[in-house]
């Protein structure tokens, strides 16, 4: 039996070039390959007197570089849908880093708006009270006392800048023992400018869990945010009492509460009460309450809300306990 090849096995010589071909060029690369590798055999064998290929072989062949050619090309179209893919891949890296940049800017800008909010409203109600008194005669020492704070607002001011630039920059927290009762009354004075007079405000604190590691005004503006949130709920409210207090919680921990007898949460905003841009007032900015998770859980705490039985919620977070205190 003859076989289909025979004498022309020469031309499987041809076969790496194409395979190679194949791999680096694709489909017309392939091709060339095959047709410049058909013509050097065909005078090869032809030079030494041997036959060409017969039909049935050259069948063969063109099939084999067809099949070459098309493995190449599919490759070839692989790899530049992949270099493509890589492209779009990072020009929207890119574009998500640029709209990241943008929201964390925008992020900062809200913080700093709400955050500044409070000071800036307690210096123009102590100036603009100042600024009455002066008229009247006698009232010297009363507007000495308003002018130390405003001083005091605006240095408040500066601080939380300082802190929120710190906080952007990775700066570590100013963590001292604290008495968690004199924040609280100072962050109750703090909120209460400007808020509806009549709130009865009851502490419950213990003194022997009084002492926490925290940093003074970032853990203040956490009070200070969740005492002007419980004001704002007493609003409308025929009962308006606050309690605001301390107990022990996990190991090394102490809780701090605040209760109001408001209309409570509501159930579409209180599973993302602390998202960011979360809120249910009409004029809020959702921030507040994002920002005191961030500062509480800077601390190594957690923060969180829940109904009260009677009506109103109640926000609780923990801080750790000064070391001092929990050692006595």
């Amino acid at each position: 039996m003859t076989p289909v090849i025979g004498a022309q096995s020469p031309f499987l010589m041809a076969a790496p070039a194409m395979i190679i071909a194949a791999f680096l060029g694709g489909l017309w690369p392939t091709l060339a390959v095959g047709a410049i590798a058909l013509w050097v055999g065909e005078n090869a064998m032809t030079l030494h007197g041997a036959p060409g290929l017969k039909p049935f072989g050259l069948l063969i062949y063109v099939a084999f570089t067809i099949v070459f050619a098309a493995a190449g090309e599919a490759r070839q179209r692989g790899l530049r849908r992949a270099r493509d893919d890589a492209g779009r891949l990072a020009e929207m890296q890119q574009r998500l880093a640029r709209v990241a940049r943008l929201n964390a800017m925008g992020e900062i800008a809200g913080a700093l708006a709400h955050e500044l909010n409070q000071p800036l409203t307690a210096i123009a109600s102590y100036a603009g009270a100042a600024q009455f008194m002066i008229r009247e005669p006698d009232n010297d020492q009363k507007i000495a006392e308003l002018l130390e704070k405003v001083s005091d607002q605006a240095l408040r001011a500066r601080d939380i800048i300082g802190r929120m630039r710190s906080h952007v920059s990775g700066g570590e927290l100013d963590r001292q023992s604290q008495s968690l009762s004199q924040m609280f009354q100072e962050a109750v004075a703090m909120a209460g400018v400007g808020a509806a007079p009549g709130a009865v405000i009851h502490y419950e604190f213990d003194p022997a869990l009084d002492q926490v590691l925290a940093d003074r005004i970032q853990v203040q503006q956490v009070m200070v945010n969740l005492v002007r949130n419980a004001f704002e709920a007493l609003d409308g409210a025929k009962v308006r009492e606050l309690r605001i207090g301390n107990r022990l919680a996990a190991s090394g921990l102490i809780e701090a509460y605040v209760t109001d007898s408001g209309s409570g949460l509501e159930a579409s905003v209180a599973e993302r009460l602390f998202e960011p841009f979360v809120t249910s007032k009409e004029q809020g900015t959702g921030i507040g309450l994002a920002i005191s998770r961030s500062i509480v859980e800077a601390h190594g705490g957690r923060i969180w809300a829940e109904p009260t039985p009677a009506g109103g919620a109640t926000f609780r977070f923990t801080l750790p306990r000064a070391i001092a205190e929990a050692a006595a």
